[in-house]
This record gives structure tokens, sequence and C-alpha cells, in this order.
């Protein structure tokens, strides 16, 4: 008995090529998730530079001031650019024992709820020299 050997390859191709798509579509759905995650990474980059920018304005306007606001001084403001909260403390020796004699200490605190619903804030702490 002879057997023959097919050598039809009629429906190959488009075998491959379904498979081929398969593939590709497992690969494209393994990316979607980054994506999001890209995504959301970019939108928290995006608030923590804005929250810089609010913190390093207070800290030059009291660092350019020639004389400071009486101790202790708190100042908080509401709704700069819609969500952020910016908090300014300033004290001396005479308030916080750790601090050193001659020095302000400028604290400022901005905080701000992310699209996630997620309390998120920033601090910058710095000293000024009192003057004369």
């Amino acid at each position: 008995m002879k057997r023959k050997i097919v050598t039809d390859n009629n429906g190959v191709s488009l075998i491959e090529v379904l498979v081929g798509m398969i593939i590709l579509a497992v690969g494209l759905l393994g990316l979607a998730p980054m994506v999001v995650v890209s995504i959301e990474g970019n939108a928290i980059s995006r608030d923590n530079s804005a929250a810089a920018n609010l913190l390093k304005q207070k800290v030059e306007y009291f660092e350019g001031l020639s004389t400071m606001p009486s101790v202790p001084y708190t100042e908080t403001e509401t709704g700069l650019q819609n969500i952020y909260t910016r908090s300014t403390y300033i004290n001396d020796h005479s308030i916080d024992t750790l601090i050193p004699e001659g020095l302000y200490k400028i604290d400022v605190i901005v905080s701000w709820t992310d699209n996630q619903n997620v309390q998120r804030s920033n601090q910058y702490s710095t000293y000024k020299v009192k003057s004369s």
C-alpha cells in the first residue's frame, strides 16, 4: 500500500493569519493596563509639579520680604487652581525653642485630593535670617 503525500496547501495561509491575529490581540490586551497606569502616573506628576510651584511661590515671597510678619504667623489659602490648599507657618525661637535664635522658620504645606480621591500633600521648610 502506497501512501500519498498531500501537497495541497489550500487554507494554510488563512490559518497562519488567524493565529497571528490572535497573538497580536493578546499582546495588545496586555498593553492596555500599562496605558492606564501611565495616564494615572502623568496626572500624579502634573499635580505634584503644580504643588511644587505653589510651594516655591510662597517661600520666595517670604524670602524676598525685607520685614517679616509678626510671629507666630499662620495663613491658609484655599481653592488655588481649584484643588489646592496652601498653609504657611512662620515661627522663631520665641515660639519653638528648636529653631536657632536669629532665624525665622518658614513652613509651607500644599495639600489636595487627586483624581482617585486620595489625599496628597507636599511640604517645604526653610529658614530666613532675621534682619537687624
